[in-house]
């Protein structure tokens, strides 16, 4: 009888990058050539309006050119300033510590005292911020650095694009909250693609009645993504697509879909008939620290049952208290996860290189696989 061969950990840099700074450069280096939630078009809907992002810790920004998005790294060409310096705006690409101003292309298009330069002539300089690719999935949008070769956005969500799509139709722009974590993005992430800690982490938040049952649950794997449904239906993610696509889909269960690198799309009901998406992203500062951003707002699809008569009557009302306690809910509970992430952190150098998964956390081995692809061909 052959010896048992153990099945091999799917875990990469583990949890090297964690503690590294070498090791999550590189990390970095690579992700920044996948495509990653940047924020949303309610941020550009004038033309002139900009909001800074990140990609794999780098600063970005994307800007609204009449018709056209654009995105750009937040760095001069001169000296590297910071062109943008707040989180949202209006205005040309001017930067302020010496008055280099760009145009639509990332062209230098006016230069104080260009004359005092080698090349005085613009044309000649050729001096340009470096562009990010843009795209967009509904109100979502996305970016990354040049990645020859690399999918387009619809190829890369593959199933989720329509559903992303119509997910996002909300006509006025999300609420967010931020926040600082002193842990790895990828440590805050796990908590985001496992069902095991639920009932312990969050038993003041969500309660604790229990585990998720695979008989009315189901787990979907498409490309380097997943999702969680509430729905015992095999097909359920192929329905929600075309239903999506067609306009014919209704809130009608807990669902979750993880976006790798780094974001978590959530569709919750909060109160009676009323259901909520809610984003989550994780984004890289150091090996240590990452920050939290997450929006929420009113799921834009009819409920699949007929909301109660006390709930029609009182939604003017509702409706408003409804969003202030949402908010107040996922601070919560995403402050417990982040917490549980922190406590993990501070002993990073001793954790397992190859983590004993349950059938719970099935997402999370799926995750980590997509991962060590990444490193591999990124």
């Amino acid at each position: 009888m052959k010896p048992q061969v153990p099945t091999p950990s799917p875990f990469t840099n583990w949890p090297d990058a964690l503690i590294d700074p070498g090791c999550f450069r590189d990390e970095q280096t690579r992700l920044a050539r996948v495509w990653t939630f940047l924020g949303f078009t309610h941020y550009v809907a004038k033309d002139g309006d900009w909001f800074r992002a990140t990609i794999a810790t780098r600063s970005v920004f994307v800007q609204r050119f009449g018709d056209e998005l654009r995105g750009f790294e937040n760095r001069c060409a001169h000296r590297s300033f910071p062109l943008r310096n707040a989180d949202r705006g209006n205005g040309p690409i001017v930067c302020a510590f010496h008055g280099w101003r760009y145009d639509k292309d990332g062209k230098a298009a006016e230069i104080p005292e260009s004359s005092a330069f080698v090349s005085p002539v613009l044309s000649e300089l050729a001096a340009r911020i470096i562009p990010i690719e843009i795209d967009t999935c509904g109100a979502l949008i996305f970016g990354r650095f040049a990645a020859p070769g690399g999918p387009a956005l619809r190829p890369y969500l593959g199933v989720s694009f329509d559903i992303l799509a119509a997910i996002s139709n909300t006509s006025a722009a999300p609420r967010f909250v931020t926040q600082t974590v002193e842990a790895n993005w990828r440590l805050c992430f796990h908590a985001n693609v496992e069902d095991y800690h639920s009932p312990v982490v969050h038993s003041r938040t969500l309660g604790t009645t229990g585990y998720p049952q695979p008989a009315h649950t189901n787990y979907f794997r498409f490309g380097w993504h997943s999702a969680f449904f509430s729905d015992p239906d095999p097909d359920a993610l192929t329905t929600m697509e075309a239903d999506c696509r067609n306009g014919r889909w209704r809130s009608n269960n807990y669902r979750v879909f993880q976006l790798f690198p780094d974001l978590t799309v959530s569709h919750v009901r909060a109160h009676w008939g009323n259901w909520f998406i809610v984003l989550v992203q994780y984004a890289p500062l150091s090996p240590n620290r990452s920050i939290m951003r997450a929006w929420h707002y009113p799921a834009p699809f009819p409920t699949q049952h007929r909301p109660a008569w006390y709930d029609l009557m009182t939604r003017p009302l509702t409706n408003r208290l409804r969003q202030f306690i949402m908010t107040y809910a996922v601070k919560m509970v995403l402050n417990e996860d982040n917490a549980v992430c922190e406590r993990q952190q501070s002993i990073a150098q001793q954790l397992s290189p190859a983590p004993i998964l349950g059938a719970l956390e099935e997402r999370l081995a799926w995750y980590e696989e997509a991962y060590a692809e990444a490193m591999r061909v990124s």
